[in-house]
């Protein structure tokens, strides 16, 4: 699995409709959207897709914006087919005069997302789990040590005369390294 980090813009025109394509992390989604709706207020379809990691679960949309069935969705196949995560594509579309057809629309729409693809550069994902435990002064010192020698987040909650809450995330297999033994 891959994602991206940063936005990546695409435009071309098909037959006087012109398609305004932004590939972004899904995090920055939903606001994106917003800031494209208003600046784009006269364009006549904004579509999107997106595949995103809610509590292990992958959740995966695609909107077309009264366009008809299916001709956007190519969007959602090819981020599957990259095996993009936590990304998303929006499409903006000012229409040209002429109708495109489903087919047109579906390689209209598709072109947007794979011009941007061209400038991309994914980066691997790795999804992570946090695990929170009460550990002994001893054990923290051992475990803080393992930590920073394999790049897991370990933070110090709350402390007692005994021990430490500690907060770790990492990806499955780092935090197994740290946690063992």
């Amino acid at each position: 699995m891959q994602y991206v980090d940063v936005e990546i813009q695409s435009k071309h025109q098909i037959k006087g409709s012109v398609f305004l394509g932004f590939l972004v992390p899904y995090a920055l989604f939903e606001s994106t959207l917003e800031k494209l709706k208003k600046e784009h207020h006269k364009a006549r379809h904004i579509v999107y897709a997106y595949r995103h990691l809610e509590q292990g679960s992958l959740q995966e949309a695609l909107h077309e914006d009264r366009e008809p069935k299916n001709s956007a969705r190519g969007l959602l196949d090819i981020l599957r087919r990259g095996d993009l995560i936590e990304s998303a594509i929006i499409v903006v579309r000012y229409f040209g005069g002429v109708l495109l057809g489903v087919g047109g629309l579906m390689k209209a729409y598709s072109q947007s997302l794979q011009l941007c693809l061209q400038n991309a550069s994914p980066k691997p994902f790795e999804p992570t789990q946090s695990v929170r435990q009460w550990v002994s002064y001893p054990v923290l010192e051992v475990l803080s040590a393992r930590a920073r020698k394999h790049g897991v987040l370990l933070k110090k909650q709350s402390l007692d005369k005994k021990g430490a809450w500690v907060y770790l995330q990492a990806s499955p297999e780092l935090l197994e390294k740290v946690l063992g033994d």
